[in-house]
């Protein structure tokens, strides 16, 4: 996707959505373009609101860029409400999964355990357990695809695109391949840096 194909998706959306996340292992020559990438967006696209999970790495590099233009356009999507606080740009507003409604969260659930095998055991095992280390990975990967769905109670609009920082061996991988997952079998658009990084 280009640029302009880009402007032209989001051009008749009322406060767009996009995501800016990715892996925690970030390259060292490439830190600084994903927090100047971010930045770019936020002065060049007014009406963008821009969404993160608060995870180390990508996600914290993209939100300090938005954060050093306009902190009130970033949302995050956490598991917990108290995950990484001191994370967080100040003024940004924060959604946990642990707040959706019982609608949504069986929604959510349902999306993520259809990502594969695994991620229905998972799921299905943190709800017979709701304690312990699989619970907790379990919400992570909820909390991944929340980011995605958005919520309607909360006043989060689904994303129309997604930026996302892979491995390039691997774009499925971990947490970051799960939610590119589900980004693309609810048809939100995935740019990956091969192309965003060659926009600025």
């Amino acid at each position: 996707m280009t640029k302009q194909q880009f402007k032209a998706l989001i051009a008749d959306k009322y406060l767009p959505v996009v995501l800016l996340e990715g892996r925690r292992k970030v390259k060292e020559e490439d830190a600084s373009s994903l927090t100047n990438f971010a930045e770019k967006l936020v002065n060049e696209f007014s009406s963008i609101m821009f969404r993160t999970g608060n995870a180390d790495g990508s996600d914290t590099l993209f939100a300090k860029g938005v954060g050093a233009v306009d902190a009130s356009r970033i949302q995050y999507v956490v598991p917990y409400e108290n995950m990484k606080k001191a994370n967080r740009v100040d003024g940004a507003s924060v959604l946990s999964y642990d707040r959706v409604n019982d609608s949504e969260g069986e929604n959510i659930q349902q999306l993520t355990a259809q990502q594969g095998k695994k991620m229905a055991q998972m799921v299905d095992y943190a709800r017979r357990v709701p304690k312990g280390r699989i619970a907790a990975k379990a919400q992570y990967l909820l909390r991944d695809t929340l980011k995605v769905t958005g919520s309607d109670s909360a006043g989060f609009e689904k994303p129309v695109v997604a930026f996302f920082y892979i491995d390039p061996a691997d774009k499925y991988a971990g947490g970051t391949g799960h939610t590119i997952k589900v980004c693309e079998q609810l048809g939100v658009h995935v740019i990956t840096q091969d192309v965003w990084m060659k926009w600025y």
